[in-house]
């Protein structure tokens, strides 16, 4: 019995990018972007209690829920720019990255509501901005005009944890 691939595509042709659904979260140099499957939560920010920690990137910690989570500044991670905390300032509550226990949330601290993107189409890559360093970055990209880096999820983990 003859069958045929209705997905078969023409040699040489482009293939599809399946859409994803995303989150642009506002930073100081530009923009995040995550797959909004990460994240559980965007919260406006309240109060962020001292933490003890030695790394400079780490805020503090909120009450969410029934935890007691870690807030960073994305920021102050990959450059040495100091987030504006105003009204508008939100924390973005990331679900655990893999690997790791399943109540280790954690928030990113952002100037304003993420906005939710669909990329449906390769996006181009563009150079970090300045004074932006590569380490926890994967990529940068245009998009639609503007600069989003995409995390390094594995990299991200060792700052976080």
């Amino acid at each position: 019995m003859k069958t045929s691939n209705l997905h078969t595509r023409p040699q040489g042709s482009t293939p599809e990018v399946a859409p994803v659904h995303t989150l642009l979260i506002n930073m100081e140099y530009g923009a995040l972007m995550v797959p909004s499957v990460m994240v559980a939560e965007v919260l406006p920010v309240d109060v962020i209690y001292e933490a003890d920690s030695p790394h400079h990137w780490v805020l503090g910690r909120i009450h969410w829920r029934a935890l007691s989570i870690s807030v960073i500044s994305f920021e102050r991670l990959v450059s040495e720019r100091r987030p504006n905390r105003d009204s508008y300032s939100r924390v973005v509550v990331f679900y655990p990255l893999p690997g790791h226990r399943h109540d280790d949330y954690f928030g990113v601290l952002t100037g304003r509501d993420p906005r939710s993107m669909v990329v449906s189409e390769d996006l181009a890559t563009c150079a970090l901005p300045d004074n932006v360093t590569g380490r926890y970055i994967a990529s940068a990209v245009d998009a639609r005009g503007r600069i989003a880096t995409i995390p390094d999820i594995d990299a991200l983990a060792t700052a976080v944890y």
